[in-house]
């Protein structure tokens, strides 16, 4: 009896470790397979943080969705260096590439966590994207590869997406780090009225950490003078007098040819560090 009783007992537990035994298999490859795709998606994402990243640098410019320059300037990074990979894209004979506005605004989607609709296209990029009413798509001139590209790290779980860290590093032996990003990133709100999706997620927030150029502002101001070699003394709008430095050939001799009083209109930058304002250009 006894003899019967351990037989038993021993089948039950061999019946119980091989079904534990199932149940942890599947359970391991469910896992395994939503790393795959999350490790997918994350790929995909590359591109957009990419072409946002190039754009800052190359234009010194911040994120800033509302701003119809920067807006498609991103876009024109963006559609530009991953474009082509959109069977509905296309070039035309001067190889230009067609991109369908339908196409236009799903990459802007990745872009802009906060896309409501394509912005109005600005005259100071149409010698690089303009739109064919004919043909309901955008045509863009193409531009050189830039010898960069973005690595993604430190993914961070949230509520509707992930914050991560984002380095544009050069595709050069030196491989230096030109900048930093900490990016956060919403679920697409638009995925599912998408054909087959290539991007899952939407840029919503992206903060300089290190790097990039400083944002180049523009303002006009009334021309007192110059205090030295290398300053300019104006007033801004609000009244408020206010000193500029200025390292540029250009920009000194715009400066010396105007007189007291004279209203100009120039774009500067702010070192935040030193808190010193360079003029770089003056319209």
């Amino acid at each position: 009896m006894k003899k019967t009783l351990l037989f038993l007992f021993t089948a039950l537990c061999c019946i119980g470790l091989v079904g534990c035994d199932k149940k942890n298999t599947q359970t391991f490859q469910a896992q395994e397979q939503e790393t795959t795709v999350s490790q997918e998606t994350m790929t995909t994402m590359e591109e957009p943080i990419d072409a946002l990243m190039c754009n800052m640098l190359e234009n010194g410019t911040a994120y800033d969705p509302s701003d119809p320059d920067f807006f498609w300037s991103s876009l024109y990074y963006f559609l530009g260096s991953y474009g082509e990979e959109n069977t509905l894209v296309t070039k035309t004979e001067d190889s230009a590439l067609k991109v369908p506005k339908k196409v236009a605004q799903e990459y802007a989607i990745a872009l802009f966590a906060n896309y409501d609709n394509l912005l109005p296209l600005p005259e100071t990029l149409a010698e690089y994207i303009r739109y064919d009413k004919d043909w309901d798509a955008y045509l863009l001139t193409p531009a050189e590869s830039p010898l960069m590209e973005t690595v993604l790290s430190d993914f961070k779980k949230t509520e509707n997406g992930y914050t991560l860290t984002a380095k544009l590093v050069s595709t050069q032996e030196d491989k230096e780090v030109f900048g930093e990003c900490t990016v956060t990133m919403q679920k697409n709100a638009f995925a599912d009225g998408i054909v087959n999706p290539r991007y899952f997620y939407s840029v919503a927030e992206m903060t300089v950490v290190s790097g990039f150029a400083p944002q180049v502002k523009t303002t006009t101001a009334a021309f007192i003078g110059l205090s030295d070699g290398h300053t300019v003394e104006a007033t801004l709008k609000d009244g408020t007098m206010q000193a500029f430095q200025f390292y540029e050939a250009p920009v000194a001799e715009q400066l010396q040819a105007l007189k007291e009083g004279d209203s100009f209109t120039f774009g500067y930058i702010n070192d935040k560090e030193t808190g010193t304002l360079t003029i770089m250009n003056i319209e």
